[in-house]
């Protein structure tokens, strides 16, 4: 049996292998992972969608025929800058009870521990009632056009899985109070760039025509817009388990309808960034690109934003909104003009109640809750052709931990890799058994 021991080292191990995006190069990984499940006994394939850019699944054959169970996974990660790290970002190291590196926590911990619990359910001879995949993608981070959109078009029985588990919740402690976050649905992505135009020229002799002057205006006017808070029913339910029973100023928590209209409440919302995240669509400048030496006044100039739509907002009337902000002076331009709009995968399920049974098992008698995931995931994919699909990692995160995603010195307990695998250990169990329809 694979141990803590083991996936500690293969964590590491699997860090190493530099598969950052773009530009990919995540052929390397999957024969990583290939070689592990080899090595058990377990049949693999390799499906390349471009040079270097491939994915992976094995399959544990059920009892039954039916849809599969999906564990999902992605192998690349979000670019890293060494000069800004304590560590290197692919070194694997480990420090102070930690490992760190680039896509500890998104999400090649999670990827080594569901490949472990696999890989376990098959050592011990177990026959789940049902087809269990173990699948690991690539370029999820850049939209998933070479991993989960190349390996539906390549295996249409993916399309009719019954169940599929991967990233986009887990347990977060805060001030002492610990609860499940258990994603069945997340934010829309809705990435614009803004571009302008101007006269290029001396910068001595300013002449009211400068593109840098245009992009700053119009972004002042996107960022200063203050986007409504709203509630939904997962987010009512999700902020209804944490926040109820708690005061603020000797009110008792109203509910979040209620809540969104109280001050009091609105300001612990707007200064927590999940809360906040959850609560409204966002927009986040992220690229800023304009001239090229100091005293020449650029003819263009461009700004790029990340912006996340609450469930129930459309691309259409938030893109008239952003436009309307921007003025007449610059262009709007859509990143990816193709994205999907799924709505939420169901909560009162037997695989929301055995997820549940399996944290409390581990956890206690702690509140497990239906979420919001602000960023994108593969799950969208299944999500958007009606197949439930939740977002969950057992390992217990600081706020402080789990804001480090995608920034420097991202990291995981080692304690988290122990509470990570018996996690998932459990919850493939309860997969693998009779008790899932």
């Amino acid at each position: 049996m694979k141990t803590y021991d083991d996936a500690v080292s293969i964590i590491r191990e699997f860090i190493r292998i530099d598969t950052t995006n773009p530009p990919g190069r995540e052929e390397a990984a999957a024969v990583f992972l290939e070689d592990i499940l080899k090595r058990e006994g377990l049949h693999a394939e390799i499906h390349a969608a471009a040079p270097m850019r491939a994915n992976i699944i094995s399959r544990i054959k059920g009892r039954e025929k039916g849809k599969p169970i999906i564990l999902l996974g992605h192998t690349d990660v979000v670019p890293a800058r060494e000069e800004e790290w304590t560590v290197h970002p692919f070194g694997g190291d480990v420090k102070d009870g930690y490992i760190y590196g680039r896509g500890a926590i998104d999400m090649k911990a999670q990827v080594i521990c569901q490949l472990l619990a696999f890989v376990d359910l098959a050592r011990r001879g177990v026959v789940p009632k049902r087809d269990i995949i173990f699948l690991a993608t690539c370029d999820e981070e850049v939209g998933g056009a070479n991993g989960m959109e190349f390996m539906l078009d390549r295996i249409p029985e993916l399309k009719d899985a019954s169940f599929v588990l991967s990233e986009g919740g887990c347990l977060i402690e805060e001030d002492g109070f610990i609860h499940a976050q258990v994603s069945v649905t997340e934010k829309k992505l809705s990435q614009f760039v803004v571009k302008a135009k101007g006269t290029g020229g001396h910068g001595s002799m300013p002449h009211g025509d400068n593109a840098n002057e245009k992009i700053i205006e119009a972004s002042h006017r996107i960022l200063s817009h203050r986007w409504p808070l709203k509630a939904t029913p997962i987010t009512s339910a999700y902020l209804g388990g944490i926040l109820g029973g708690r005061r603020i100023g000797g009110a008792r928590f109203p509910g979040l309808k209620d809540a969104l209209n109280a001050p009091k409440w609105r300001r612990l919302f707007e200064s927590n960034e999940i809360y906040n995240a959850i609560l409204r669509n966002t927009v986040t400048l992220t690229i800023l690109k304009g001239g090229e030496k100091v005293n020449v006044i650029p003819a263009e100039s461009s700004a790029t934003f990340d912006a996340r739509l609450l469930p129930a907002e459309t691309h259409e009337r938030f893109f008239r909104k952003v436009r309307q902000l921007a003025g007449k002076d610059v262009v709007i331009e859509r990143i990816g003009e193709k994205i999907s709009e799924p709505g939420p995968s169901r909560y009162n399920t037997v695989y929301f109640q055995g997820v549940r049974n399996c944290i409390t098992s581990l956890k206690g008698d702690i509140p497990v809750l239906p979420f919001v995931t602000t960023g994108a995931t593969d799950l969208r994919y299944f999500r958007d052709i009606g197949v439930p699909a939740y977002g969950f990692f057992p390992v217990t995160l600081t706020k402080e931990e789990h804001m480090k995603m995608h920034g420097k010195d991202e990291r995981i307990s080692l304690e988290n890799i122990r509470e990570g695998l018996e996690g998932c250990k459990s919850i493939v169990n309860f997969l693998a058994s009779g008790s899932v329809p």
